[in-house]
């Protein structure tokens, strides 16, 4: 099982897309244009894992500032294709975790294939470790 293999590349490549989607996010939230942005860079995993903890404590400090009123606030941002929108805090977060819980299926599917038993990811175990 070589971590090397194409398809192991395409999940890093997945990975990458995912923490880098989590940091623009963040950044629109703060009214960061986004217009132009390439959301596919390639990371190599050691570059992945620096930005996982990164965004972990920039979102928690965020979240850490707010309570369920704050949430709701509008922030106005551009997409990369340049086009402006609004929305809440709480749907573009919720969207961060929903865009994020997509590909992290592609990512297990591409372990299995690679005949990695992947990890347990699901929200009710990391609950149970943390209760």
């Amino acid at each position: 099982m070589n971590l090397k293999s194409k398809s192991s590349i395409k999940g890093v490549g997945y990975l990458s897309h995912v923490l880098l989607t989590e940091k623009e996010y963040y950044d629109r939230l703060h009214g960061k244009d986004s217009t132009g942005f390439d959301f596919w860079q390639k990371h190599s995993l050691d570059e992945c894992r620096t930005m996982a903890q990164e965004n972990a404590e920039l979102y928690e400090q965020l979240l850490s500032n707010f309570d369920d009123e704050g949430l709701g606030q509008s922030v106005r941002y551009y997409t990369s294709g340049g086009d402006p929108f609004e929305n809440t805090f709480r749907e573009m977060l919720t969207h961060v975790i929903f865009h994020s819980m997509n590909h992290r299926g592609q990512i297990l599917t591409i372990l299995r294939q690679e005949g990695f038993e992947p990890p347990a990811i699901d929200y009710i175990n990391f609950m149970r470790e943390v209760s």
